[in-house]
Protein backbone atom coordinates (compact mmCIF):
# COMPACT_ATOMS: atom_id res chain seq x y z
CA UNK A 1 0.00 0.00 0.00
CA UNK A 2 2.62 2.66 0.55
CA UNK A 3 4.64 1.65 -2.55
CA UNK A 4 1.70 2.41 -4.46
CA UNK A 5 1.20 5.40 -2.69
CA UNK A 6 4.78 6.43 -3.42
CA UNK A 7 4.59 5.64 -6.95
CA UNK A 8 1.10 6.93 -7.13
CA UNK A 9 1.71 10.73 -5.42
CA UNK A 10 5.42 10.61 -4.96
CA UNK A 11 6.89 10.63 -8.37
CA UNK A 12 6.12 14.06 -9.80
CA UNK A 13 8.08 15.49 -6.74
CA UNK A 14 10.29 13.30 -6.99
CA UNK A 15 11.42 14.18 -9.90
CA UNK A 16 11.26 17.65 -9.55
CA UNK A 17 13.79 17.16 -6.87
CA UNK A 18 15.97 15.23 -9.67
CA UNK A 19 15.71 17.85 -12.55
CA UNK A 20 16.83 20.48 -10.05
CA UNK A 21 19.73 18.13 -8.32
CA UNK A 22 20.71 16.47 -11.51
CA UNK A 23 22.62 13.36 -11.98
CA UNK A 24 22.41 9.68 -13.15
CA UNK A 25 24.09 8.63 -9.97
CA UNK A 26 20.08 7.61 -8.48
CA UNK A 27 20.29 5.46 -11.76
CA UNK A 28 23.84 3.56 -11.68
CA UNK A 29 23.08 2.88 -7.57
CA UNK A 30 20.25 1.36 -7.92
CA UNK A 31 21.74 -1.19 -10.51
CA UNK A 32 24.62 -1.54 -8.34
CA UNK A 33 21.85 -2.22 -5.70
CA UNK A 34 20.31 -4.56 -8.16
CA UNK A 35 23.29 -6.53 -9.68
CA UNK A 36 23.70 -4.90 -12.72
CA UNK A 37 27.21 -3.71 -12.74
CA UNK A 38 29.10 -0.96 -11.78
CA UNK A 39 28.47 2.50 -12.31
CA UNK A 40 31.91 3.00 -14.27
CA UNK A 41 30.49 0.64 -17.21
CA UNK A 42 27.24 3.18 -17.10
CA UNK A 43 29.29 6.14 -18.11
CA UNK A 44 30.72 4.95 -21.51
CA UNK A 45 27.79 6.07 -24.38
CA UNK A 46 30.19 4.18 -26.77
CA UNK A 47 31.63 0.74 -25.39
CA UNK A 48 35.38 1.00 -26.84
CA UNK A 49 34.89 -2.30 -29.18
CA UNK A 50 32.00 -0.47 -30.90
CA UNK A 51 33.19 2.99 -31.37
CA UNK A 52 34.23 2.08 -35.27
CA UNK A 53 30.52 0.66 -35.66
CA UNK A 54 28.86 2.89 -37.81
CA UNK A 55 25.95 3.51 -40.35
CA UNK A 56 25.69 6.01 -43.20
CA UNK A 57 21.68 7.63 -43.48
CA UNK A 58 21.40 10.33 -45.97
CA UNK A 59 24.41 11.25 -45.69
CA UNK A 60 25.00 11.17 -41.87
CA UNK A 61 26.66 8.95 -39.49
CA UNK A 62 24.70 6.85 -36.92
CA UNK A 63 27.35 5.52 -33.89
CA UNK A 64 26.46 2.61 -31.93
CA UNK A 65 25.19 3.97 -28.38
CA UNK A 66 23.95 3.32 -24.85
CA UNK A 67 19.72 2.85 -25.14
CA UNK A 68 18.04 4.88 -22.62
CA UNK A 69 15.31 2.21 -22.56
CA UNK A 70 18.02 0.01 -21.48
CA UNK A 71 16.67 -1.70 -18.18
CA UNK A 72 14.04 0.01 -18.30
CA UNK A 73 11.84 -1.60 -20.87
CA UNK A 74 11.70 -5.48 -21.12
CA UNK A 75 13.60 -6.85 -23.08
CA UNK A 76 15.35 -4.04 -24.70
CA UNK A 77 18.37 -3.76 -26.24
CA UNK A 78 22.21 -2.41 -24.42
CA UNK A 79 22.77 -0.39 -27.37
CA UNK A 80 21.44 1.29 -30.68
CA UNK A 81 22.21 3.37 -33.59
CA UNK A 82 22.08 6.87 -33.20
CA UNK A 83 23.64 10.39 -34.80
CA UNK A 84 26.95 10.77 -34.21
CA UNK A 85 27.20 13.77 -31.89
CA UNK A 86 23.73 13.87 -30.95
CA UNK A 87 22.48 12.52 -27.13
CA UNK A 88 18.98 11.50 -25.82
CA UNK A 89 17.68 11.72 -22.01
CA UNK A 90 14.09 10.36 -22.28
CA UNK A 91 11.74 11.71 -20.24
CA UNK A 92 11.39 8.10 -18.91
CA UNK A 93 15.10 8.01 -18.01
CA UNK A 94 13.87 11.32 -15.85
CA UNK A 95 11.45 9.10 -14.07
CA UNK A 96 13.39 5.99 -13.55
CA UNK A 97 16.18 8.15 -11.86
CA UNK A 98 13.38 9.61 -9.66
CA UNK A 99 11.90 5.99 -8.88
CA UNK A 100 15.62 4.76 -8.29
CA UNK A 101 16.35 7.73 -5.82
CA UNK A 102 12.98 6.69 -3.62
CA UNK A 103 14.24 3.07 -3.73
CA UNK A 104 17.64 3.71 -2.30
CA UNK A 105 16.38 5.54 0.54
CA UNK A 106 14.18 3.01 1.39
CA UNK A 107 17.03 0.37 1.27
CA UNK A 108 18.12 2.35 4.10
CA UNK A 109 15.30 1.54 5.91
CA UNK A 110 15.30 -2.13 4.89
CA UNK A 111 12.21 -1.70 2.73
CA UNK A 112 13.63 -1.69 -0.27
CA UNK A 113 15.60 -4.88 -0.13
CA UNK A 114 12.40 -6.93 -0.83
CA UNK A 115 11.84 -5.93 -4.33
CA UNK A 116 13.28 -8.61 -7.17
CA UNK A 117 14.92 -6.07 -9.99
CA UNK A 118 12.63 -7.66 -12.61
CA UNK A 119 9.64 -6.37 -10.61
CA UNK A 120 11.27 -2.86 -10.35
CA UNK A 121 11.73 -2.79 -14.16
CA UNK A 122 7.87 -3.56 -14.46
CA UNK A 123 7.08 -1.33 -12.09
CA UNK A 124 8.81 1.40 -13.97
CA UNK A 125 7.57 0.73 -17.35
CA UNK A 126 4.06 0.62 -16.14
CA UNK A 127 4.30 3.74 -14.43
CA UNK A 128 5.88 5.70 -16.58
CA UNK A 129 3.28 4.92 -19.25
CA UNK A 130 0.64 5.38 -17.12
CA UNK A 131 1.58 9.23 -16.37
CA UNK A 132 2.78 9.92 -20.11
CA UNK A 133 -0.50 8.93 -21.22
CA UNK A 134 -2.73 10.22 -18.30
CA UNK A 135 -0.72 13.51 -17.70
CA UNK A 136 0.47 13.99 -21.59
CA UNK A 137 4.29 14.23 -22.72
CA UNK A 138 4.21 18.13 -22.43
CA UNK A 139 4.51 18.07 -18.48
CA UNK A 140 7.69 16.10 -18.68
CA UNK A 141 9.72 17.75 -21.95
CA UNK A 142 10.41 21.11 -22.87
CA UNK A 143 8.40 22.41 -25.96
CA UNK A 144 9.92 23.79 -28.99
CA UNK A 145 13.76 24.95 -29.77
CA UNK A 146 13.11 28.15 -28.37
CA UNK A 147 11.45 26.69 -24.74
CA UNK A 148 7.90 26.68 -24.00
CA UNK A 149 5.53 27.78 -26.82
CA UNK A 150 2.36 27.30 -24.86
CA UNK A 151 0.94 24.86 -27.00
CA UNK A 152 1.18 21.34 -26.22
CA UNK A 153 -0.80 19.51 -28.67
CA UNK A 154 0.75 18.00 -31.55
CA UNK A 155 -0.44 16.74 -35.43
CA UNK A 156 1.60 14.12 -36.82
CA UNK A 157 1.81 11.16 -39.25
CA UNK A 158 3.26 8.55 -39.50
CA UNK A 159 4.76 7.18 -42.71
CA UNK A 160 5.97 4.33 -44.44
CA UNK A 161 9.43 5.28 -46.59
CA UNK A 162 9.10 4.41 -50.03
CA UNK A 163 12.61 4.42 -50.34
CA UNK A 164 12.02 0.58 -48.93
CA UNK A 165 12.60 -2.30 -51.17
CA UNK A 166 9.54 -3.85 -52.07
CA UNK A 167 10.51 -7.20 -50.69
CA UNK A 168 10.52 -5.17 -47.44
CA UNK A 169 7.63 -3.25 -47.98
CA UNK A 170 5.24 -5.57 -46.08
CA UNK A 171 7.63 -5.16 -42.82
CA UNK A 172 7.60 -1.47 -43.20
CA UNK A 173 3.98 -1.17 -43.22
CA UNK A 174 3.72 -3.30 -40.23
CA UNK A 175 6.35 -1.27 -38.57
CA UNK A 176 4.34 2.01 -39.49
CA UNK A 177 1.10 0.33 -38.17
CA UNK A 178 2.96 -0.47 -34.97
CA UNK A 179 4.27 2.94 -34.21
CA UNK A 180 1.45 5.18 -35.39
CA UNK A 181 -0.80 2.67 -32.17
CA UNK A 182 2.18 3.28 -30.17
CA UNK A 183 1.72 6.79 -30.52
CA UNK A 184 -1.57 6.91 -30.43
CA UNK A 185 -1.54 6.15 -26.50
CA UNK A 186 0.08 9.40 -25.64
CA UNK A 187 -2.31 12.72 -24.60
CA UNK A 188 -0.14 15.35 -26.55
CA UNK A 189 -0.21 13.63 -30.09
CA UNK A 190 -3.07 13.28 -32.31
CA UNK A 191 -1.71 10.55 -35.33
CA UNK A 192 -3.09 10.70 -38.70
CA UNK A 193 -5.25 7.71 -39.82
CA UNK A 194 -3.75 5.07 -42.60
CA UNK A 195 -6.08 5.71 -45.05
CA UNK A 196 -5.27 9.95 -44.53
CA UNK A 197 -1.60 8.94 -45.35
CA UNK A 198 -2.56 6.81 -48.04
CA UNK A 199 -4.87 9.41 -49.67
CA UNK A 200 -2.05 12.15 -49.15
CA UNK A 201 0.78 9.88 -50.74
CA UNK A 202 -1.78 9.91 -54.14
CA UNK A 203 -1.92 13.85 -53.94
CA UNK A 204 1.54 14.82 -53.32
CA UNK A 205 4.03 14.06 -56.22
CA UNK A 206 6.81 13.12 -54.80
CA UNK A 207 10.34 14.24 -56.51
CA UNK A 208 13.20 11.68 -55.75
CA UNK A 209 13.51 10.79 -52.04
CA UNK A 210 10.76 11.34 -49.90
CA UNK A 211 13.37 12.72 -47.11
CA UNK A 212 13.80 15.89 -49.09
CA UNK A 213 12.31 19.29 -47.56
CA UNK A 214 10.09 20.19 -50.54
CA UNK A 215 8.53 16.57 -50.40
CA UNK A 216 8.29 16.62 -46.15
CA UNK A 217 6.70 20.09 -46.22
CA UNK A 218 4.12 19.32 -49.21
CA UNK A 219 3.10 16.03 -47.34
CA UNK A 220 2.46 18.29 -44.43
CA UNK A 221 0.60 20.47 -45.87
CA UNK A 222 -1.82 17.50 -47.06
CA UNK A 223 -1.95 16.01 -43.89
CA UNK A 224 -1.97 19.06 -41.72
CA UNK A 225 0.52 17.49 -39.48
CA UNK A 226 3.81 19.60 -37.28
CA UNK A 227 5.89 16.31 -37.74
CA UNK A 228 6.28 13.70 -40.00
CA UNK A 229 7.64 10.01 -39.02
CA UNK A 230 9.19 7.82 -42.02
CA UNK A 231 9.59 4.65 -41.05
CA UNK A 232 12.04 2.37 -43.52
CA UNK A 233 13.66 -1.18 -43.83
CA UNK A 234 17.40 -1.28 -44.82
CA UNK A 235 18.11 -4.88 -46.75
CA UNK A 236 20.96 -6.81 -45.64
CA UNK A 237 23.98 -6.38 -47.37
CA UNK A 238 27.27 -8.51 -47.34
CA UNK A 239 26.13 -10.73 -45.15
CA UNK A 240 24.85 -8.48 -42.94
CA UNK A 241 21.76 -7.87 -40.38
CA UNK A 242 19.88 -5.17 -42.72
CA UNK A 243 18.44 -2.59 -40.14
CA UNK A 244 14.94 -0.56 -39.15
CA UNK A 245 14.90 3.14 -39.44
CA UNK A 246 12.88 5.36 -37.76
CA UNK A 247 12.94 8.88 -39.14
CA UNK A 248 11.20 12.18 -37.07
CA UNK A 249 10.74 15.27 -39.57
CA UNK A 250 9.80 19.05 -39.22
CA UNK A 251 6.83 19.80 -41.52
CA UNK A 252 7.70 23.45 -41.41
CA UNK A 253 11.15 23.30 -42.19
CA UNK A 254 11.13 19.94 -43.77
CA UNK A 255 14.38 19.02 -41.99
CA UNK A 256 14.86 16.01 -39.84
CA UNK A 257 15.04 16.06 -35.77
CA UNK A 258 16.06 12.90 -35.11
CA UNK A 259 16.56 9.00 -36.26
CA UNK A 260 16.34 5.84 -34.28
CA UNK A 261 18.43 2.82 -36.07
CA UNK A 262 18.30 -0.43 -34.95
CA UNK A 263 20.20 -3.85 -36.65
CA UNK A 264 17.58 -6.28 -37.64
CA UNK A 265 19.09 -9.16 -35.52
CA UNK A 266 20.67 -12.66 -36.11
CA UNK A 267 17.57 -13.90 -37.80
CA UNK A 268 16.96 -10.94 -39.95
CA UNK A 269 14.18 -8.42 -39.64
CA UNK A 270 11.10 -10.50 -38.96
CA UNK A 271 7.24 -9.11 -38.12
CA UNK A 272 7.90 -9.40 -34.30
CA UNK A 273 11.25 -7.72 -34.84
CA UNK A 274 9.82 -4.43 -36.50
CA UNK A 275 6.93 -3.96 -33.59
CA UNK A 276 9.49 -4.60 -30.46
CA UNK A 277 11.73 -1.80 -32.19
CA UNK A 278 8.48 0.36 -32.32
CA UNK A 279 7.52 -0.35 -29.00
CA UNK A 280 10.66 0.19 -27.27
CA UNK A 281 11.19 3.71 -29.26
CA UNK A 282 7.89 5.07 -29.36
CA UNK A 283 8.38 7.68 -26.01
CA UNK A 284 11.71 8.65 -27.64
CA UNK A 285 9.95 9.12 -30.94
CA UNK A 286 7.22 10.81 -29.10
CA UNK A 287 9.69 13.07 -27.20
CA UNK A 288 10.58 14.35 -29.89
CA UNK A 289 7.62 15.01 -32.12
CA UNK A 290 6.45 16.87 -29.15
CA UNK A 291 9.71 19.12 -29.02
CA UNK A 292 8.85 20.53 -32.48
CA UNK A 293 8.08 24.40 -32.22
CA UNK A 294 4.26 24.25 -32.60
CA UNK A 295 2.55 25.77 -35.74
CA UNK A 296 -0.57 25.74 -37.90
CA UNK A 297 -2.45 25.91 -41.14
CA UNK A 298 -5.30 27.89 -42.46
CA UNK A 299 -7.68 25.49 -43.80
CA UNK A 300 -9.44 28.10 -45.86
CA UNK A 301 -11.38 31.46 -44.92
CA UNK A 302 -14.57 32.09 -45.75
CA UNK A 303 -17.34 34.86 -44.59
CA UNK A 304 -14.80 36.80 -42.65
CA UNK A 305 -14.04 34.27 -40.52
CA UNK A 306 -10.20 32.07 -40.30
CA UNK A 307 -10.71 28.20 -40.55
CA UNK A 308 -7.86 25.93 -39.13
CA UNK A 309 -6.67 22.55 -39.44
CA UNK A 310 -5.43 22.15 -35.94
CA UNK A 311 -8.02 22.28 -33.10
CA UNK A 312 -8.00 20.61 -29.43
CA UNK A 313 -6.19 17.29 -29.94
CA UNK A 314 -3.18 19.96 -31.29
CA UNK A 315 -3.50 22.32 -28.14
CA UNK A 316 -5.48 24.90 -29.39
CA UNK A 317 -7.61 26.88 -26.90
CA UNK A 318 -10.37 29.82 -27.15
CA UNK A 319 -8.76 32.80 -26.70
CA UNK A 320 -5.48 31.82 -28.47
CA UNK A 321 -3.93 34.39 -30.33
CA UNK A 322 -1.72 33.38 -33.14
CA UNK A 323 0.36 35.50 -35.19
CA UNK A 324 -0.03 34.37 -39.45
CA UNK A 325 3.68 34.30 -40.90
CA UNK A 326 5.61 33.58 -44.07
CA UNK A 327 8.56 31.26 -43.68
CA UNK A 328 11.86 32.37 -43.45
CA UNK A 329 13.96 31.36 -46.43
CA UNK A 330 16.45 28.96 -46.21
CA UNK A 331 20.15 29.98 -46.51
CA UNK A 332 22.20 27.53 -48.75
CA UNK A 333 26.16 27.57 -49.16
CA UNK A 334 26.83 28.76 -52.66
CA UNK A 335 30.04 26.52 -51.94
CA UNK A 336 29.64 23.06 -50.59
CA UNK A 337 25.33 23.59 -50.86
CA UNK A 338 25.10 23.04 -47.47
CA UNK A 339 21.57 23.96 -45.44
CA UNK A 340 22.97 26.86 -42.83
CA UNK A 341 19.57 27.78 -41.88
CA UNK A 342 16.38 29.57 -42.28
CA UNK A 343 15.92 33.40 -42.22
CA UNK A 344 13.31 35.14 -39.85
CA UNK A 345 9.84 34.45 -40.29
CA UNK A 346 8.00 37.31 -41.93
CA UNK A 347 4.37 38.57 -40.05
CA UNK A 348 1.78 38.98 -42.30
CA UNK A 349 -1.58 39.40 -38.86
CA UNK A 350 -2.87 38.15 -36.15
CA UNK A 351 -5.56 35.70 -35.18
CA UNK A 352 -7.71 34.93 -32.45
CA UNK A 353 -8.97 31.66 -31.75
CA UNK A 354 -13.05 32.13 -31.42
CA UNK A 355 -14.11 28.60 -31.69
CA UNK A 356 -12.90 25.30 -31.84
CA UNK A 357 -14.45 22.39 -33.75
CA UNK A 358 -13.88 19.39 -32.08
CA UNK A 359 -10.42 18.13 -32.10
CA UNK A 360 -9.24 18.69 -35.43
CA UNK A 361 -10.60 22.32 -36.56
CA UNK A 362 -11.00 25.81 -35.22
CA UNK A 363 -12.43 28.79 -36.00
CA UNK A 364 -10.28 32.53 -35.86
CA UNK A 365 -11.27 36.22 -36.56
CA UNK A 366 -8.72 38.00 -37.57
CA UNK A 367 -7.03 40.89 -35.35
CA UNK A 368 -4.81 42.90 -38.20
CA UNK A 369 -3.36 42.06 -41.50
CA UNK A 370 -4.52 39.41 -44.25
CA UNK A 371 -6.19 38.69 -46.58
CA UNK A 372 -5.45 35.13 -45.61
CA UNK A 373 -5.41 32.22 -47.45
CA UNK A 374 -5.32 28.24 -47.54
CA UNK A 375 -1.76 26.88 -45.92
CA UNK A 376 -0.78 30.21 -44.79
CA UNK A 377 1.11 29.60 -41.92
CA UNK A 378 0.25 30.48 -38.32
CA UNK A 379 2.33 29.87 -34.28
CA UNK A 380 1.56 30.80 -31.17
CA UNK A 381 1.88 34.20 -29.88
CA UNK A 382 4.06 34.12 -26.73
Amino acid sequence: MQLGKLLRFGLPVLLAIMLLAGGCSAYSSVKQWAGYGSSDEDEETVPPEAQQETVMIDGKPYVRSKNPYWLTEPQAPEYLYVEKGREFTSAQQYLVNSLADAMNKRQGKGAGKTIPPDKLQEMVRSEVDRILREQGLGGFVSQGKGGDQGIFGRAVAVIPDLETSKSYDGLNRTLAMALGSALGKTKDLKVSPPESVQEALRKVTVAGKMTLAPNIKALGDVLGVQGIVLTGIMAPEGGGQGAMVMQVYDTFTGLQEDAIVAPGGAGGVKPDTVTKFAQDNYLRVAGNLTRIAWFGRVEFVKEGKVYLSLGQTSGLKVGDRLKVVEPGKEVVNPKNHSVLGYTADVPQGEIKVTELLGNSGAVGLALNGGPFKANDKVKAVK
